[in-house]
């Protein structure tokens, strides 16, 4: 950040005195040296001036008849302000202007009576114009210096923002680039050296995951065939190990089946589908194997982008999830509001804490501590909910349900 700060400083500090230095030149030979009538009438009235210091009173009078130029008048004539009479007295030149802003030059003769004027003179053309361009030019030049210097910087935030976009959506080929002219050269290094070990943990994680898959099936298959052949033998201890097993398989499944989901987005299929038929579907197979009242209010025609499979999986979970916990009543509802889909799921069940409502997408996390057997799961089927909800771009929200347990909500927009 050092580095950032000292070259941020010099480009600045630098390009401040070089416009500053090239402004003042282009005013001095552009703007100061133009023609300009009245410094030029100033110089002819100092003329004027010393002429008639030299002329007598007859010859004086004579000579400005002669110069329709000038024209004479006394001192009572006019109210001088008081700084315009200490000026002519001291035999200096002033400028005044009339009512449509023409100047007169005005100068004191022998006398100190009289008062000759010069003029009049059309007024001098504004140098606004010209001042303005000058700042336009300043700041276009400051500016441009500016871009120069950012160019790097934003060549490496564009490359960092790519990374952590495929790093987000699992892709792992990362071909870092950087500008060594960047003055976060040092930082965007160790971003990237981040990156990379990233992807290199997560493709250890992919491995990892296939290796389980294989090697902790086997064994398990192996010694499912054992407890086979000692159930004539033991057949009370052998269901009890059996049931082990069969509670091993499945948080194996469900452990891989989340540990996939690390992978999958990048593989998602999204197109435009109807929302209600995934629903019904899923409905008709949980009537089959539940003995609870399924309440329903589903409306047809609810078109929504999303992945169909990966959308049906949070629906099912969403759904086992109420009839886990649910005591009698499951009510399920889809309906259109302002141009969302809201498919909601309530049960009766004991419903959730507002404290705990975040934790329990969080994988591996339930509100029963004793992992008691009757409840079921192992935490994960919210975490699955939540991680494929997040490549939709939207979320679940929990709430109170009228049948006093929790209402699981989420809202999808509508396509046109």
């Amino acid at each position: 950040m050092l580095r950032l700060l000292v070259s941020l400083y010099i480009v600045v500090f630098a390009s401040i005195i070089a416009i500053n230095l090239g402004s003042e030149t282009i005013w001095r030979n552009w703007v100061e040296q133009a023609p300009d009538d009245l410094r030029h009438a100033t110089q002819v009235a100092k003329n004027y001036q010393q002429a008639l210091t030299y002329l007598q009173k007859h010859e004086l009078d004579s000579y400005l008849r002669a110069q329709p130029q000038l024209s004479v008048f006394s001192y009572e004539d006019v109210a001088w302000l008081p700084e315009q009479l200490t000026a002519l007295k001291q035999g200096e030149i002033i400028t005044s202007f009339d009512d449509e802003g023409n100047a007169l030059l005005l100068f004191v003769v022998n006398d100190s009576t009289s008062v000759v004027q010069l003029g009049p003179f059309a007024p001098a053309k504004s140098a606004k114009v010209k001042q303005y361009t000058i700042k336009l030019l300043s700041y276009s030049v400051l500016a441009l210096l500016l871009v120069i210097w950012l160019r790097p910087l934003w060549i490496d935030l564009v490359q960092l923002k790519r990374t952590s976009e495929k790093l987000a959506s699992g892709s792992l080929d990362l071909t870092p680039t950087r500008s060594r002219f960047s003055a976060i050269y040092t930082l965007t290094q160790q971003i990237e050296r981040m990156a990379l070990k990233t992807a290199s943990l997560m493709s250890n994680q992919k491995q990892l995951v296939n290796a389980v898959s294989h090697e902790l099936r086997t064994p398990l298959a192996r010694l499912k065939f054992a407890l086979a052949m000692l159930a004539p033998k033991a057949p009370e201890q052998v269901s009890a190990m059996e049931e082990d097993v069969t509670e091993m398989e499945v948080l194996i499944d469900e452990m891989l089946s989340y540990a996939r989901l690390e992978f999958a987005n990048q593989q998602l299929h999204m197109q435009q589908c109807d929302l209600a038929p995934l629903i019904l579907d899923q409905l008709e197979k949980l009537a089959r194997t539940t003995s609870k009242n399924l309440v329903t209010d589903i409306i047809s025609d609810v078109p929504v982008e999303c992945d169909p499979h990966q959308l049906t999986r949070v629906i099912q979970n969403l759904l086992q999830n109420a009839d886990k916990y649910g005591q009698s009543t499951i009510r399920v509802t889809l309906r259109r509001q302002h141009n969302m889909a809201v498919f909601m799921v309530e049960d009766d069940g004991p419903g959730i804490p507002e404290s705990k409502r975040e934790q329990v997408f969080q994988p591996f996390s339930r509100l029963d501590k004793s992992r008691n057997k009757d409840t079921g799961g192992f935490g994960l089927g919210l975490a699955i909910v939540s991680k494929i909800l997040s490549w939709h771009h939207t979320d679940c929200q929990i709430d109170d349900s009228e049948l006093g347990g929790a209402r699981f909500t989420l809202r999808l927009p509508l396509v046109a």
